[in-house]
């Protein structure tokens, strides 16, 4: 049952007059303290551990909830509630030394018996963690002291602390407060959950039991827009402070060249995919993939759509991975010629109809008519079908993925093992191949074999199209000149909010982790 206003007006009373504080860095003491982030798709719900919505780990990961080692803005791993680890030579088993006197928001203690509890969570498929598959070669999870927590593998597994620092497999949760994740989300973080009102805010607080420095910001709310002008106005008129990423980037021209606002592009794990359900009658072909590809005109859909701000890529990679093949990028050029001519090679020389499955994020309502287009010039007609964020959740996403084609931003760092799960919903013929082909990288005995790995599974998803990749977008974050300590870039799910403030400076040691002065 939500609470009413009032009711959460007084509940943010109470928790920002437990304690007093100054934020991270030389925040004023009369700087303000609550700050209004605007964005355009709110989270369908509270549980990073049972829904892959970015929106919900935006908000919630990183501020509520913590990792053992979580990334800072440039990617880079940063011990969290973990302090330190050390790796067997066989590559088998992390002893990880924890960070002692932390406690959940609720006050109860952390220690290693959490870290266990959460893997093993995560670990166990009845659970529906939405990657589980990520840590499905977790052997064992053991407690040895309050303060020691050890985890073997089944195999060696070079991207496993990355994988539990980037994605909510990595959460670690207080078991006594599990069983209310979905609506009293309860972490270690620097914020606490106040409320949410369901496609208009959610309202953080700063934590009166967090072990770090208190953020300065007491009160943080975050502020859905269905319209992204909306949104711009508000920015422009001080309702909000931010919006977290321009959805419509071409709209960031309204706050170019006006010194009372700050534009800041970064880079993104993003991959904005034309997502192809490879099971689907005429996309079965590979000659109708590669033709629909060659259809695309994709720098023009990053001009138009993205206002240039990015990267066309043409596989399942980004500008900073570590097998990032920039060759790749240049096959399935814009050709519409080829295109028609290998429909005709596939059997459809009259070309056939698909529908298009269209989230409300701009990029998609934006590129969708874009792409109609393009392929109507080979012949094939595109049927636009908007649907709703939790419906894409349901029906394209999980379960049925009922869908032929959809647009969507591939948000998930480092997530091309995602094409050796013969249950995603890309449903890629090549998935076994690629799950072999990944295994042998990950087991690799130098970090060289594993890229060298990576790389032969960015060609073969290539050569395969078993998807169409657009282009790897650049973070637009918007915010008021006097914001400090906004991430400089998009290469976490997290919008990490704990050295916000509305003035002051940071310490160089968190400008050169990536967080702005």
């Amino acid at each position: 049952m939500l609470k009413s206003r009032k009711t959460v007006i007084v509940a943010v009373a109470l928790a920002l007059t437990t304690f007093g504080f100054v934020g991270s860095g030389l925040a004023s003491a009369s700087a303000p303290t609550t700050l209004v982030i605007g964005s355009q798709v709110a989270p369908p719900g509270l549980d990073p551990t049972s829904n892959a919505s970015a929106a919900i780990d935006e908000v919630f990961d990183y501020n509520v909830y913590q990792h053992l080692y979580q990334l800072n803005p440039k990617g880079q791993l940063v011990p969290t509630l973990a302090t330190s680890y050390t790796l067997s030579p066989n590559g088998l088993t992390y002893t990880f030394k924890l960070r002692s006197g932390v406690q959940f928001s609720n006050g109860d203690a952390f220690t290693a018996k959490n870290v266990v509890f959460s893997l093993n969570r995560a670990a166990d498929p009845a659970n529906g963690y939405p990657y589980q598959s990520l840590v499905s070669d977790v052997a064992s999870v053991t407690a040895p002291s309050d303060t020691t927590a050890v985890v073997t593998l089944t195999h060696a597994d070079s991207q496993f602390l990355y994988n539990l620092a980037a994605y909510s497999n990595g959460v670690i949760l207080d078991p006594n407060a599990v069983s209310t994740i979905a609506t009293q989300p309860v972490g270690t973080g620097p914020f606490t959950f106040v409320s949410m009102v369901p496609n208009y805010d959610i309202v953080l607080a700063g934590s009166p039991t967090f072990w770090g420095t208190p953020p300065a910001m007491r009160q943080i709310i975050w502020q859905y827009f269905a319209n992204p002008t909306t949104m711009d106005s508000a920015l422009q008129s001080g309702q909000i402070q931010v919006i977290d990423n321009l959805n419509s980037p071409s709209n960031v021209s309204a706050f170019k060249g006006n010194s009372a606002f700050q534009i800041i592009a970064g880079p993104t794990n993003g991959k904005i995919d034309l997502t192809v359900n490879n099971s689907k009658g005429p996309l079965k072909s590979l000659k109708v993939r590669q033709a629909l590809y060659y259809a695309l005109n994709r720098p023009a859909i990053l001009k138009t759509v993205g206002a240039g701000y990015g990267t066309v890529i043409s596989s399942d990679q980004v500008p900073g991975d570590p097998w990032y093949t920039p060759s790749v990028n240049s096959t399935y050029a814009y050709n519409p010629t080829k295109a028609k001519a290998l429909l005709k090679a596939a059997g459809y020389p009259h070309g056939f109809t698909l529908t298009l499955s269209v989230p409300p994020y701009s990029y998609a309502t934006e590129a969708a008519p874009l792409v109609q287009a393009m392929f109507a010039a080979v012949g094939v007609k595109v049927i636009i079908k908007p649907i709703s964020w939790p419906l894409w959740i349901s029906n394209v996403f999980l379960g049925s993925q009922n869908y032929q084609l959809t647009i969507i931003d591939q948000v998930e760092a480092r997530d091309i093992p995602e094409y050796g799960d013969c249950s995603y919903y890309f449903n890629y013929a090549g998935c076994k191949a690629v799950n072999q082909m990944i295994n042998a990288a990950n087991q690799a005995t130098s970090d060289a074999a594993m890229v060298t790995g990576y790389k032969a599974v960015v060609k073969k998803i290539n050569a395969d199209v078993a998807n169409f990749w657009l282009y790897n977008p650049d973070q637009l974050t918007v915010a008021a000149k006097d914001v400090i300590g906004l991430p400089s870039g998009g290469l976490t799910e997290s919008f990490n909010m704990q050295y916000l403030a509305r003035s002051g400076t940071l310490s160089p040691s968190l400008i050169a982790q990536g967080f702005l002065n």
